[in-house]
């Protein structure tokens, strides 16, 4: 993942520094693709290349989520089930992307919208969870 440049918005911090740090992460990775994709000068073969390692970061990332909450017996369905329909959107519409075939501006927007929503009715929560978890142990 990227180096975190500050790009997560204050009201989107769970209180979990791990946590808040994988996003800080993901936010830059996404400000490093718009960078690539949408500047004058843009870098088509890289922002591709880019689009494609986020897919991998939001899995990794995703899946550390889930491993936490295992790890604490934190009821995940839900969220797990949330992560599985927003890796495969994110794949549907980054193959779209490299066919040719994808709104890439729209694409962007998209998913910066899907993470927020998914930071603010998902982990958000799940920070609550770990934090008072981890406070009882």
């Amino acid at each position: 993942m990227s180096t975190p440049q500050n790009l997560l918005p204050n009201e989107l911090h769970t209180g979990v520094s791990d946590l808040d740090a994988q996003h800080e992460g993901l936010f830059s990775e996404m400000q490093a693709i718009k960078n690539a994709l949408m500047s004058p000068d843009s870098d088509i073969p890289d922002g591709l290349r880019r689009l494609t390692q986020l897919e991998l970061d939001m899995a990794s990332h995703f899946a550390w989520e889930e491993t936490q909450a295992a790890a604490l017996a934190i009821a995940f369905a839900a969220h797990a089930a949330e992560h599985q329909r927003l890796l495969a959107l994110m794949h549907s519409k980054i193959a779209e992307a490299h066919t040719g075939a994808g709104n890439i501006p729209a694409l962007l927007v998209f998913l910066d919208r899907c993470f927020e929503m998914h930071v603010k009715h998902f982990d958000q929560s799940l920070g609550m969870l770990l934090r008072g978890t981890r406070d009882r142990g």
